[in-house]
């Protein structure tokens, strides 16, 4: 499906390996990337991990601090944090909404997992 609608993709909402309490995730999924919007409550605070896929993390609303590897920075919308394939990283929402759009590639096997656990239908325009 070439066109999607953000507001036709299910929202995961429950916590689980891939997703912390206080955030939720839709995702689009492409042969060989994946488009997931994320959304953090306030004072969100996710532990370092690190994943296969390289990842861009696009700030949409509200500001948000990354550690990635030894480097650390506060981001605000429009800004973008590149997290390399197999490095260490973690984020915090600090004391407001936040919204991130992230792509990730190639795609993530345990976010693909959890989405055939809730049973999340492809969306499209």
């Amino acid at each position: 499906m070439p066109f999607y609608a953000w507001r036709d993709v299910v929202r995961d909402l429950e916590p689980n390996p891939s997703l912390p309490a206080g955030m939720s995730r839709q995702s689009i999924l492409g042969e060989r990337a994946m488009l997931c919007m994320h959304e953090a409550f306030p004072n969100l605070k996710c532990s370092p991990h690190q994943h296969e896929a390289e990842q861009f993390s696009i700030v949409l609303k509200g500001r948000m601090r990354f550690v990635i590897g030894s480097e650390e920075r506060v981001l605000g919308p429009g800004e973008v944090a590149h997290i390399p394939s197999g490095v260490a990283h973690s984020i915090e929402s600090l004391e407001e909404y936040v919204q991130v759009l992230d792509v990730f590639a190639p795609l993530r096997p345990d976010i693909l997992s959890r989405l055939e656990e809730i049973g999340r239908p492809q969306a499209s325009m």
